[in-house]
């Protein structure tokens, strides 16, 4: 069997192109500031929302923390870790202790 090393040089550019397009779909993606934005990404109410938050689902300091008495700040990255855990039936319909 004969191996064909030519096209190994590919490699680093190819490797650029698909940071590049995945730097340009971070671009494209809607921010997550809101509770209304957090129940877009996860595809549920806002009621729902407020829900995961006082069942415990979504965790201060872990999926938002609090800018004042009201206003919370939610961290998108653990939005969307969260959305792919309800999308593998990970997160329990059960309450969650606080």
């Amino acid at each position: 069997m004969r191996v064909n090393f030519e096209n190994l040089d590919l490699i680093p550019e190819l490797l650029k192109k698909i940071e590049d397009l995945e730097i340009k779909i971070e671009k494209m993606s809607p921010p997550v500031n809101s509770k209304k934005d957090v129940a877009r990404v996860l595809d549920v109410t806002p009621r729902t929302v407020n829900n995961y938050i006082t069942q415990g689902y979504l965790q201060e300091g872990v999926h938002f923390h609090r800018k004042g008495a009201k206003m919370l700040v939610f961290i998108e990255s653990a939005i969307l870790e969260f959305r792919e855990q309800l999308k593998k039936g990970m997160v329990k319909n059960e309450k969650v202790a606080v």
